[in-house]
């Protein structure tokens, strides 16, 4: 993998976003924008595999519980928005991983 694939832009942008919220700087918006971008991108390229790199299962794996206890340590709108963003990073992830139509 190159430092400009899908996969590396999705883990930078994951890590950037991950660590925002954990270190309590709050909901990091570009951040959030870059990651659900690449994983638009790593959901197209993934598309024509029937395989995923094992770098991108590994945030696939974390994004939901790890965002979702984030959001633990927030308060208020910020906790819920949070959330709202764990569900929609959960249904981008979802988008990356879906079967083709051939595949049943």
């Amino acid at each position: 993998m190159t430092t400009n694939d899908p996969v590396s832009r999705m883990v930078r942008a994951w890590t950037a976003f991950d660590g925002s919220l954990r270190s309590g700087g709050g909901f990091d918006d570009r951040a959030y924008d870059a990651l659900t971008a690449a994983w638009c991108a790593c959901a197209a390229e993934w598309a024509r595999r029937d395989a995923v790199p094992r770098l991108g299962a590994n945030v696939l794996v974390d994004l939901f519980p790890a965002t979702e206890a984030n959001a633990a340590l927030y308060q208020g709108e910020a906790a819920d928005r949070i959330m709202r963003a764990a569900y929609e990073l959960h249904a981008l992830a979802g988008d990356c991983v879906a079967l083709r139509e051939e595949d049943g």
